[in-house]
């Protein structure tokens, strides 16, 4: 648990300082790998955002859930009273923007109370953008999720049980119009996650990438990448990847973007073979007078949440956001379908679902109510096992029902 701590506070500390701590995301749907944003989508704020905006925020709530131990073998309900303090900043000017957050609940478990702890589930943001002149554009990106609910922490939404575990994904960006069509992007990032129990392998990912745009109409942008992975996961022989792809940005219409990037992608184990596989990524996003849909497929060599070794990673992601229909209310409906699989042999083979509909109600500029419903369901043909040989990766069925009150009002100084 020390080596845990250690790492958590580490990570944490990192993204720290670079911004000053904040945030007030939503305290139980956490989205791995998204920065928070505190974007006011229904323009409710008057007068406009100041150059500076500080948040202080608290949210009281109830939580339902009928599996907390994540294991259809030990399936155990409880009702969960929480307290979330938080924190967001928002710093704004013609050449920059920083958005920084944090917030950690206090749980009350009313019956399994040895699970009741302060610091159990914790999450921090930072989103910026600096422009340097009209033809560069820095960015700077840090989601830090800490938690006991594994399948929250990483984009795999592998689920280990109950289990102390973190996830930090960091990255930094830069943009370069170098001629009045074309644009260079690189981009460099670092995916850390740490478990507490010994049977799973902690892991850090590395990614470089390079890519230019080519805009061909005032609709479509071709473009072509390449992108480096360093693998070091625990116990297990270091791996490369090299992926070249190109692809296509498309504004069907003025309400629809289509995104579609695709190309071989090339494993190197220190010790091992090389093999080839697809990596692709696609994603629709249309916006209707009610708010906006969105769907995205992406297929990548990735980690398995700790169960070990790169896997074959699968993941589509949908978003329905309703944003127009009532002043103050905002509801989002957020599916997601994983498979993550070993490249051979069936070491890991997981297959998750999980659906989170969530909805904020703004009552009053400094009073909102809150709540929500998370289904997730996991089944695993993993041979992956527990030093005592039983399966590390479970089946899981599990429901939660999430209601509160969140009080929090906007500081600004000009």
């Amino acid at each position: 648990m020390h080596c845990l701590r250690d790492a958590s506070i580490g990570c944490l500390l990192g993204v720290l300082a670079l911004a000053p701590p904040a945030a007030a995301q939503f305290p139980l749907f956490q989205q791995p790998g998204q920065p928070g944003s505190l974007l006011d989508v229904q323009d409710l704020e008057q007068p406009r955002r100041a150059p500076l905006t500080i948040i202080p925020s608290l949210a009281i709530t109830g939580e339902y859930n009928d599996n907390i131990f994540l294991d259809n073998r030990r399936k155990v309900s409880d009702f969960i009273i929480g307290f979330t303090p938080g924190i967001a900043i928002l710093a704004e000017r013609p050449t920059y923007r920083v958005g920084a957050g944090y917030n950690f609940t206090s749980e009350i478990f009313t019956q399994e109370t040895n699970e009741s702890h302060a610091f159990d589930r914790q999450n921090f943001w930072l989103d910026s953008l600096y422009r340097v002149d009209p033809t560069l554009t820095l960015t700077l990106t840090d989601t830090f999720i800490f938690s006991t609910d594994t399948n929250l922490v990483s984009s795999e939404s592998v689920d280990t049980g109950r289990d102390r575990a973190l996830g930090n994904d960091l990255a930094a960006g830069v943009g370069w119009q170098f001629a009045p069509l074309w644009t260079l992007n690189g981009r460099a990032s670092w995916t850390a996650q740490r478990f507490d129990r010994n049977e799973l392998e902690n892991s850090d990912v590395y990614r470089a990438s390079l890519g230019v745009d080519r805009r061909v109409t005032n609709l479509i942008t071709v473009d072509g990448s390449y992108e480096f992975g360093y693998f070091d996961i625990e116990h297990e022989q270091k791996s490369t990847t090299h992926t070249p792809r190109v692809g296509v940005r498309w504004q069907a219409t003025p309400t629809i973007d289509l995104l579609l990037r695709a190309g071989p992608s090339v494993e190197i184990k220190d010790h091992g073979p090389t093999r080839v596989t697809p990596a692709v990524t696609a994603s629709y996003r249309q916006r209707f007078s009610f708010g906006a849909v969105g769907l995205s497929y992406d297929r990548e060599i990735g980690t398995a949440g700790g169960l070990g070794g790169t896997t074959d990673n699968q993941l589509i992601s949908g978003v329905v956001e309703v944003t127009r229909v009532m002043r103050g209310l905002i509801v989002q409906l957020l599916p997601r379908y994983s498979m993550v699989e070993s490249s051979t042999g069936n070491r890991v083979d997981v297959q998750s679902f999980t659906a989170a509909l969530q909805a904020t109600y703004r009552i009053t500029p400094w009073l909102s109510l809150i709540g929500g419903y998370q289904f997730f369901r996991q089944r695993s043909d993993s041979a992956a096992l527990t030093n005592a040989g039983t399966t590390i990766a479970n089946d899981a069925d599990q429901n939660r029902v999430f209601f509160g009150v969140q009080f929090g009002y906007p500081i600004r100084f000009d």
